[in-house]
């Protein structure tokens, strides 16, 4: 009998995490399933807007992670060659009155650490870590996942692939779906918070081929500070000396050249990219998160569309319990138009980031005639969507 068996979570990520509390909270069993013996704190910053704010508040998680949190007042966009003000975009009170839900910055551990303290309380959860899914099968209404660590199966309704960009569960799914280099990496790194205003905001410094971004972490309120320029090199998490740093953004402006300068232990990180999947789904087996849609950083929702993607799944779940496959196939046809959406829009926005020669000029001059309540506006269909 299948109405026992769990669904079969690979991956305890943020996405995975999220897959596991929402689904929990149907009361179907969950099983996830971590291929590292150990929760390691990867990643410094995210940005968490009131799309993803919303949903966790109805998991019981918006109180705890307010604590830990900053509630950033603006966002500021900035000329990084010159130092230029460009606009100034309301955050703080003004978007928690227009959305109903705050935006909020936070580290990556803390919202980590409260999914998996979430997931570890639901009495219908269960997490394995250092197991790995290879593959899987299907025998009647079974899913039986094969283990890559010489440890047999395991059995489920369902199978949830929540195993990151690299995902080799969507190779196995779709094959040929590989995420590829985006020519583009992330160079991140904390620095000592600095005074004044900028100290509670997001700031973007906006220059040709490249950007930086920061903002204030964690209950001290470091900086958290993520540079991207174009660069083919691959290798992730290699450690980058503070000089080549300010080197690849000699001619910025002073203060964020200063700003480049704290940086401390600036790690690289390259940035992924994939064609868009037609389907996210096969029969009782899912993607979501990394794993369906890897998008570039520049609208920072990477965490929060894989939240809703949770959150989503979950609902569709719970209106055919014993169906997964049409729950799945429900969930796709919900989440692949906005995702569709968000990445135009994130190529747009990545365009006018990286702006140069007199397209720069135009766009700086754009910037600064628009109204702040215009450019709130423009964010409505991202930050005002509930699931």
């Amino acid at each position: 009998m299948t109405g026992a068996l769990p669904i079969l979570v690979a991956g305890g990520g943020i996405g995975g995490l999220s897959a596991a509390v929402a689904l929990a909270r149907t009361g179907i069993p969950v099983h996830v399933l971590e291929a590292a013996p150990d929760f390691a704190e990867l990643g410094a910053g995210l940005q968490i807007g009131p799309n993803g704010m919303r949903i966790l508040a109805r998991w019981g998680l918006a109180e705890g992670l307010a604590r830990e949190a900053k509630s950033p007042e603006r966002l500021l966009l900035k000329d990084g060659l010159t130092g230029e003000g460009l606009a100034s975009l309301p955050l703080g009170a003004a978007a928690e009155a227009r959305y109903g839900a705050p935006y909020l910055v936070m580290t990556r551990h803390a919202l980590h650490r409260h999914l998996l303290a979430a997931a570890r309380a639901a009495p219908n959860v269960t997490i394995s870590q250092g197991v790995r899914i290879a593959d899987w099968s299907q025998n009647g209404g079974r899913v039986i996942a094969s283990l890559g660590t010489g440890g047999g199966g395991v059995e489920g309704r369902a199978l949830v692939a929540a195993d990151g960009v690299h995902s080799a569960l969507r190779d196995r799914l779709f094959r040929g779906a590989r995420a590829v280099p985006s020519g583009r990496t992330a160079l991140r790194a904390l620095a000592p918070a600095p005074r004044g205003g900028e100290a509670s905001a997001v700031t973007v410094w906006m220059a040709p081929d490249a950007h930086l971004v920061h903002y204030p972490v964690g209950v001290e309120g470091r900086l958290n500070l993520v540079a991207v320029l174009r660069d083919a090199d691959v290798p992730a998490g290699d450690p980058v000396a503070s000089a080549a740093v300010q080197a690849a953004f000699g001619r910025w402006a002073f203060e964020p050249q200063l700003l480049l300068a704290g940086g401390e232990g600036w790690l690289k990180w390259p940035l992924w990219a994939m064609e868009p999947l037609d389907h996210w789904a096969r029969g009782p087996v899912a993607l979501l998160g990394d794993a369906a849609h890897p998008v570039l950083p520049f609208l920072a929702s990477g965490a929060v569309m894989a939240i809703e993607d949770a959150a989503i799944l979950a609902q569709e779940v719970g209106r055919s319990r014993e169906d997964c496959a049409a729950a799945f196939a429900r969930y796709e046809q919900r989440r692949i138009p906005r995702l569709a959406r968000l990445r135009k829009a994130v190529t747009r926005t990545g365009g006018i980031y990286h702006m140069g020669g007199l397209m720069r000029l135009a766009r700086n001059a754009a910037l600064a005639a628009l109204p702040e309540s215009a450019l709130l506006a423009r964010n409505d269909w991202l930050y005002g969507f509930d699931t």
